[in-house]
């Protein structure tokens, strides 16, 4: 296992590096003269993709932009007598109206002014250590996956929720934390959990199912006798299956998938800074998740300090897009929030209580860093007030790049085409509106699912996957790997979800093609795009909202065991079972006994019932 799991992260490096270097070394969108790409499917197909997976105020491309601002600032090219006054008008000049640059000014400093800006080396050298910065960046990101996957699951078997899924696997009729077949989730066998059991009547229907269909009588009285699941074309769950993936091996499955998928591969070909802030957030999660102390090799306990990093990476990624500010509520559920010292568990006990700590770092390190910004900028309060409206806002809502009325241009997501069919004087409120859907649901989330805070962080991202102003495929990637994480969730979600995430591929190939369409070959309309959108945000919705019902169903019935509800409903159910006469059942033939011809009418009566 492990030595294939090498060869498949040293092959998708190759390929990665050979995607950067060899096939896209251009390392943009904007143009696709040379690549290899345009070559072998037409002019244009670059720039598609880029649409599909890139946020343009979040690639090389646009500190490239924030660079010529830099060195050509507007005012410093006329003075009010329209003569040339010289020289350079600094980092304010880079956010001059017009200018449409989104990018904060320390980002500009630090990776624009090293990595992107014109300098004493040349610019190959500097594209090469763009493109290994990423590839780090995306290892460093699925690294982090593996242990926030195994950190959860320690987290998991310490739980009363282990407990009862090992009491459920006994399956003693007398044990209070003894699940029901009928409520344990239908693909539990997937990842070696319990599965749903086929109830007495489901089982009848299904053995008049194989009657019908003439199944073998002699097979099925056997599978009846050693408790199999009843063999047919109705059978409604599979029992004693080996496992496809067990919860130990789930961490670096998903991990492996992170860094091998082909999504951030083309983003970080492509120009993507987006895997830099990703990773950021990742290692927010994998610091805030450590134990508070671990153990010496002569046994003394030494407290492992965390707060401080986690926070430091969370305010850096905040800072450079102000969406991930989202992510705080799970990271202080994590810290202690809504699980008191005095009411909590004894496995519990020894996980952190310092959520109140975390909130004053974060706010501490945020402060800061906006802070030197503004010192970088110079000018007044006013002055770096507008400098955050025009860096923090088209992270979260859909506005106007400048006071012309232009828009960004199409991505996966409806906010393109539904802002520039809306009335002017309505616009505003159109900004308002989506922007706050996602926000709105933030609390609600947080209120009913605080017991699973990993749950929490893949719902966030899935619902930015729908809302983010430009909704790219890119982000999807990592909220569906973030819930890969939550296998007792994904056992309970039902077909639909497996059908929207098989057919996500549809919408992206067509949204490339009608892309180049609309824009490059001119025989296409932004009707064409806008259709797969609705697919592909559709798609994207019935797959969160079943995996925030799957985890609402899990925690309704990891409550009614805890609560022994479960047993209390039984309980009175078999008292009224007792009730009935045990000759109810008996059937009075008025004629005598049937004959075979009446069975065979009774028969034929059950199979049409059965068909319609």
């Amino acid at each position: 296992m492990k030595t294939a799991i090498i060869f498949i992260l040293a092959a998708a490096t190759v390929l990665r590096l050979l995607l950067s270097f060899a096939i896209l070394p251009g390392n943009t969108t904007a143009t696709d003269n040379d690549d290899v790409l345009a070559r072998a499917l037409g002019p244009g197909i670059l720039p598609a993709v880029g649409a599909a997976i890139l946020d343009p105020v979040h690639t090389w491309d646009h500190l490239e932009e924030a660079c010529f601002w830099l060195e050509n600032g507007p005012s410093s090219w006329t003075d009010s007598w329209g003569e040339s006054s010289g020289g350079s008008a600094g980092y304010g000049a880079i956010y001059t109206p017009g200018t449409r640059v989104v990018a904060p000014p320390l980002v500009v400093a630090f990776l624009g002014e090293t990595l992107v800006c014109p300098g004493p080396e040349s610019a190959a050298f500097r594209a090469a250590i763009r493109k290994l910065l990423l590839l780090i960046a995306d290892a460093v990101g699925a690294f982090c996956i593996y242990r926030l996957g195994m950190r959860t699951f320690d987290v998991e078997k310490e739980s009363n929720e282990e407990k009862i899924e090992r009491h459920t696997r006994k399956e003693e009729e007398d044990d209070d934390l003894v699940v029901p077949g009928i409520l344990r989730p239908q693909r539990g066998w997937v990842f070696g959990l319990s599965s749903k059991k086929i109830p007495p009547e489901e089982s009848l229907k299904n053995r008049e199912v194989n009657n019908c269909a003439g199944a073998d009588h002699t097979k099925q009285k056997e599978d009846d006798e050693n408790g199999d699941a009843p063999i047919g074309i109705a059978t409604s769950a599979l029992l004693d299956s080996e496992p496809i993936i067990t919860l130990d091996q789930l961490p670096i499955f998903a991990a492996a998938s992170y860094f091998c998928n082909p999504i951030s591969m083309l983003a970080n070909a492509t120009g993507s800074t987006r895997s830099l802030w990703d990773a950021l957030l990742l290692l927010s999660f994998c610091y805030v998740t450590l134990p508070p102390a671990r153990t010496t090799k002569e046994n003394i306990p030494i407290k492992v300090p965390s707060a401080t990093k986690a926070m430091f990476c969370l305010s850096v990624a905040t800072y450079a897009d102000a969406g991930y500010s989202m992510f705080l509520l799970p990271i202080m559920l994590w810290r202690g929030l809504l699980r008191g010292a005095q009411t909590q568990p004894t496995f519990q006990r020894g996980q952190h209580q310092d959520w109140k700590t975390v909130v004053v770092l974060y706010i501490f390190y945020l402060g800061g860093l906006h802070f030197l910004a503004s010192m970088l900028v110079g000018g007044d309060s006013s002055t770096y007030r507008s400098v955050m409206v025009q860096t923090m806002l088209p992270n979260i809502a859909f506005i106007q790049q400048d006071s012309s009325g232009s828009v960004p241009g199409p991505s996966m997501g409806l906010h393109w085409y539904m802002f520039v069919q809306v009335f002017d004087r309505f616009r505003p409120y159109f900004t308002v509106f989506v922007s706050g859907v996602a926000m709105m649901f933030a609390i609600p989330l947080t209120t009913r699912l605080y017991r699973y805070p990993s749950v929490l962080v893949a719902t966030f991202q899935l619902l930015w996957a729908i809302f983010r102003p430009t909704t790219t495929v890119h982000t999807l990637t990592l909220g569906l790997h973030l819930a890969a994480l939550n296998p007792r969730t994904i056992a309970r979600m039902r077909n639909p979800s497996l059908i929207s995430f098989f057919a996500l591929p549809v919408p992206i190939l067509l949204f490339v093609t009608f892309h180049r369409m609309w824009l490059v070959t001119g025989n296409g309309n932004p009707n064409y795009i806008y259709f797969q959108c609705f697919a592909y945000g559709m798609f994207v919705c019935i797959i969160t909202m079943e995996f925030v019902s799957a985890t609402v169903k899990r925690d309704k019935v990891r409550r009614m065991v805890e609560k022994g509800s479960i047993r209390k409903i039984l309980a009175e159910k078999k008292k009224e079972e007792e009730k009935v006469p045990k000759d109810a059942a008996k059937v009075d033939y008025k004629d005598g006994p049937p004959t075979e011809e009446k069975k065979v009418e009774e028969k034929n009566g059950t199979c049409e019932k059965v068909a319609e």
